[in-house]
């Protein structure tokens, strides 16, 4: 295999068997090149026989904590360091598979290999068994995914869907969807300041105090300014959130909302195809203890769709260091519904799914919950 690639994988061997990590080299096409000591005792899989082969025919098989395919897409992180001819600036969490077929937790660092001229023509990773450290976050993990919503209400004029993607095991987006009345919701979304262990805390601190402040869910305002001085009790350092509340009256169509320093969300018009954002003024959760929030209305048409998303979205850069920005995200918002047949039903990981094509990084670097509210076309029986 030596002979076919610039790389000289024989002299690299020796050295790379003496590391503490497991290492493989692999070529343009992430065929295996090189598979060190230490990557035969993490998975199983004997240099011999797996040398040759591609990472992802049934070999590693990576997935993230959701269980979805890496290797056969844009979101593997080796790939996209060859294509974006990037390292990694962190170790990344994945899941690979072992030669006895069992799941493994790995850290994952990643970078191009180039030759005398610069070209890109190969890749090499570098991996960390995590299994003990994971388990702590694995319990953590269930425990944060146990506090969001089961399922999602249904009404024949509204339709809600909602994704989540971390970018560490656990995170600090959190969002609450419940019925507060009959045909009326209450819609929250929250991005606590930083990610990880610290942060996946508070969003929990976050759910107990929906939970406490149930009673005031129909009103907006006083729910949110509930929420708020009691995270000014608890609140250390400089820790926030940031939150966007609203109440769905789905039999009238309207969405009453008030906003504490949560990114405006986008309001798409089917009728005119516009796209607007909805503004409402207020300082994030936690930092002053007697903030007044104020509410607005607004109607949602069949058609209509309310995007709310977190800035881990807005905040993505391309390879030119460009932010994608409110405006960027419209414009994707724009495209994926006006696709023939765009129903809206798979909308939220087909955005998901441009962003981190558009990322100029090896993976997103914070935390990504998008929630969508669709107006759509009641049966006749239930028209107004």
């Amino acid at each position: 295999m030596a002979g076919q690639s610039p790389l000289d994988v024989d002299a690299l061997l020796p050295v790379l068997n003496h590391i503490n990590l497991g290492v493989y080299i692999t070529d343009l096409d992430r065929r295996i090149l090189l598979w060190n000591r230490k990557a035969e005792e993490i998975t199983g899989y004997r240099a011999a026989d797996i040398v040759g082969t591609a990472c992802h025919d049934d070999v590693l098989v990576h997935v993230d904590q959701n269980q979805n395919p890496l290797c056969s897409s844009e979101l593997c992180p080796l790939h996209r360091a060859m294509t974006l001819g990037k390292e990694s600036d962190e170790p990344v969490i994945v899941f690979a598979k072992k030669a006895d077929g069992q799941r493994i937790a790995v850290s994952v660092s990643v970078a191009p290999l180039r030759d005398a001229a610069g070209n890109v023509v190969g890749g090499i990773e570098a991996f960390r068994d995590e299994t003990r450290r994971i388990l702590d976050l694995e319990f953590a993990r269930k425990i944060q995914h146990g506090l969001l919503p089961k399922s999602l209400p249904q009404d024949p004029n509204m339709r809600f869907d909602a994704r989540y993607y971390p970018c560490d095991l656990v995170g600090g987006d959190f969002y609450d969807l419940r019925t507060v009345a009959p045909r009326r919701f209450g819609v929250l979304l929250a991005d606590v300041s930083g990610h990880g262990v610290s942060a996946a805390l508070y969003s929990t601190w976050l759910r107990s105090l929906c939970d406490s402040a149930s009673a005031l869910a129909p009103s907006p305002d006083e729910f949110i300014a509930t929420m708020n001085r009691e995270l000014t009790r608890v609140t250390l350092d400089e820790s926030f959130a940031t939150a966007f509340y609203a109440v769905v009256d789905a039999e009238h169509r309207e969405v009453t909302y008030c906003n504490a320093g949560h990114p405006p969300p986008l309001h798409y018009h089917a009728a005119t195809r516009e796209t607007t954002e909805l503004h409402a003024a207020g300082l994030p959760l936690g930092i002053l203890h007697q903030e007044v929030y104020g509410a607005a209305t607004i109607r949602l048409d069949p058609g209509d769709v309310i995007l709310c998303y977190t800035d881990g979205v807005t905040e993505v850069t391309d390879r030119q260091g460009d932010m994608l920005g409110r405006e960027g995200l419209a414009e994707l918002l724009d495209r994926e519904l006006s696709k023939l047949h765009a129903d809206g039903a798979d909308l939220l990981d087909r955005l998901y799914h441009r962003v981190v094509e558009l990322c100029g990084d090896i993976s997103l670097p914070d935390d990504v919950l998008l929630l969508s509210i669709t107006g759509t076309a009641a049966p006749p029986e239930f028209n107004i």
